[in-house]
């Protein structure tokens, strides 16, 4: 290490520990504040990383500093806020097949500018945890510690790494890996976002099957033999293009006859939009009897006294103001739902049914008491 280098380095300061035993940590930079990612590797290449120095692709980590000292290598890459498509999967459950395709899709065009090197660069270690989903929902693919080179002319490679589940068998002394490795895992990893299970447990079976589904796609990536799998991503996204045209074009809503009537408008309560006649005579029911309970409910104080004129009347608004709103949420009115925290995930959505009405009732209390004086 040069005395530049260390004086660089130097600049950043250990802020937190993200996985001790691989040597990863969140530094920052003690001038502009930014946060960044530290890490030191053992075995490396040390051409890979230069190249992603250089590369500025939007959905790979920008690398900042790439530094060799006493064996090791010392990298300095950018941050990335966001969620792996691994821990995704644990909170809300399996991947659509569009999504999985479009995932596939763009990793497919970040994996052509890397195949595609004079020394093709192969990621060897693809896997959900190792794809990030940014708030604004860019991809971004991390992790290349194990990324090799592919040399022309070498029967296998030198070192065997990689993750089990989603290593080609070249990865493990057959062969050395080339394009084809990464296409095994993109398999492997279409067959988990689909049905959590991996190939040798439960392999994912279209719907709607033809020449070219996801069944074939998967199949094809993961078979033994590097020669009989996509042989470029190139080919691969050529499919899952085909696949996801196919799979948006079935989705178009069919288009209907149009009702005539006033439940067109979006502003009519539940009950009215679909145009359904029993459900609009339920609904118009329904509403009178709250109303009529609304307007004749009576209340007491803490005295036991009658509550009588404008406060009696704010009562009993609140009462109908709190009901409204409570069939609204329940009958997801306007999306409302989708604006609510815990009910945008799965497993937490039961607790959002119970605490939002409550939640409601206090806040119009609350306006009720300060009314009151």
């Amino acid at each position: 290490m040069t005395l530049e280098e260390q004086c660089r380095l130097s600049y950043y300061k250990k802020i937190a520990d993200i996985s001790t035993h691989k040597n990863v940590c969140l530094v920052q930079h003690v001038e502009n504040n930014r946060i960044f990612v530290k890490k030191e590797q053992e075995i490396y290449c040390r051409e890979v990383y230069e190249y992603l120095k250089d590369c500025n692709n939007p959905h790979v980590p920008k690398i900042f500093e790439c530094i060799e000292a006493d064996g090791k290598l010392i990298i300095i890459e950018e941050y990335i806020q966001g969620e792996s498509l691994a821990m995704h999967l644990e909170e809300s459950g399996v991947y659509t097949p569009e999504e999985v395709c479009r995932f596939m899709i763009t990793i497919c065009d970040v994996l052509e500018q890397l195949h595609q090197l004079p020394q093709p660069v192969i990621h060897r270690d693809l896997k959900p945890e190792n794809i990030l989903i940014q708030e604004n929902g860019y991809l971004k693919i991390i992790d290349f510690n194990t990324a090799k080179q592919y040399e022309k002319g070498r029967e296998s490679d030198t070192v065997i790494i990689g993750t089990r589940k989603y290593a080609a068998p070249e990865q493990f002394g057959f062969r050395q890996s080339d394009a084809r490795t990464d296409i095994y895992a993109m398999g492997v990893m279409m067959n988990y976002l689909l049905t959590k299970k991996y190939p040798d447990e439960s392999l994912y079976i279209s719907q709607k099957h033809g020449k070219i589904s996801i069944s074939h796609i998967i199949n094809r990536c993961i078979e033994f033999s590097p020669d009989s799998r996509y042989q470029t991503v190139m080919e691969l996204r050529k499919d899952l293009q085909i696949v996801l045209s196919k799979i948006t074009k079935d989705d178009q809503p069919k288009v209907l006859p149009r009702k005539k009537g006033l439940w067109e408008l979006p502003l009519l309560p539940p009950g009215f939009r679909t145009g359904t006649s029993w459900k609009m005579l339920l609904g118009g029911i329904s509403y009178l009897l709250i109303l009529w309970m609304g307007i004749s409910m009576e209340f007491t104080n803490s005295e036991g006294s009658a509550i009588t004129g404008f406060y009696l009347w704010a009562n009993r608004l609140t009462f109908l103001a709190w009901v409204l709103l409570t069939i609204a949420f329940y009958a997801n009115y306007f999306n409302l739902q989708r604006h609510l925290p815990l009910m945008k995930r799965k497993y937490l959505r039961w607790a959002g049914y119970f605490l939002w009405p409550s939640l409601f009732l206090f806040v119009l209390v609350f306006i009720l008491v300060l009314i009151g004086g």
